[in-house]
């Protein structure tokens, strides 16, 4: 696995970013799934956990190295809307890769979801 390096320039574009967010965050951490292809252009599906979370998208750590813009499918189990026999669907919509910082072993990415609201 190949790690992403990033500029002083992109940590500086992330750190703008951050202060541009207009959306509540909370720490959760959801059981996320990610369908995609990765910087190599090779399909994966992987499960993985929220580092956090806002309506308009949110925050995972990955093993994946993942292209900025990259389109990727998001599910997040029983977070979709309300079922009329009870409970919640679960929530399911397409993402653009905002951003992908390396963390350890790992590459932290922010996604935004295209067309669609979480609701929290």
């Amino acid at each position: 696995m190949t790690r992403n390096r990033r500029s002083s320039q992109d940590r500086t574009s992330h750190e703008g970013l951050r202060e541009q967010r207009s959306d509540r965050r909370t720490g959760s951490k959801l059981s996320v799934r990610i369908q995609g292809a990765d910087s190599r252009g090779v399909p994966f599906d992987e499960q993985v956990r929220s580092v956090n979370v806002s309506e308009h998208g949110l925050a995972l750590l990955t093993e994946r190295d993942l292209s900025h813009s990259a389109t990727l499918t998001v599910n997040i189990p029983h977070h979709g809307n309300p079922r009329a026999g009870g409970g919640r669907a679960d929530f399911q919509a397409q993402a653009l890769v905002a951003y992908v910082l390396p963390e350890g072993d790992q590459n932290r990415i922010g996604i935004s979801f295209i067309g669609a609201t979480l609701t929290l």
